[in-house]
C-alpha cells in the first residue's frame, strides 16, 4: 500500500521519504510502539502542515504490517489513528481552495486505506 503521492502540498513520497534519516527513525520508534515519540520525530523534521499526512501515512504502514501479522487489534487501532491524522490534515487547510484539495487528497487517502481491519 501506497497511500501518498508527491504532490504540491510539501509531502514527502515514499521513495524520497526513505531516503531521510528521520523517516527511518520515525518508522523505527512506530515498530517499537514509541509511537508519541515517531510523531514527535515527523513534526520536527516536516514543521508544516504536510507533518499531518506523512503521520497518517506511518500509520497505515503500520496497519498493514500489523495485519499481514494476524493482529487485527493493532492494526484497527492504527487504521483509526491513520484516520484521525488525515483528517486532521485536510482540517489544517486555511482557504476554501485548500480545503478543497486537501480533502480530495483526505478522500483519496481514505480509499486506499479501506476499512478498518
Amino acid at each position: 500500500m501506497t497511500p501518498l503521492s508527491d504532490n504540491h502540498s510539501g509531502i514527502v513520497a515514499q521513495d524520497a521519504a526513505a531516503a531521510h534519516d528521520w523517516w527511518a527513525r520515525a518508522q523505527q520508534l512506530e515498530r517499537n510502539n514509541q509511537l508519541d515519540e515517531a510523531e514527535a520525530v515527523i513534526a520536527e523534521a516536516i514543521p508544516h502542515i504536510g507533518s499531518g499526512v506523512q503521520t497518517a501515512r506511518l500509520y497505515a504502514e503500520r496497519m498493514e504490517r500489523l495485519k499481514a501479522q494476524g493482529d487485527r487489534t493493532g492494526a484497527a487501532d492504527a487504521h483509526e489513528r491513520a484516520s484521525t491524522w488525515i483528517w486532521r490534515y485536510a482540517s489544517w487547510a486555511t482557504s476554501g481552495g485548500e480545503g478543497v484539495a486537501l480533502s480530495d487528497e483526505r478522500d483519496r487517502f481514505l480509499a486506499q486505506l479501506g476499512p478498518a481491519p
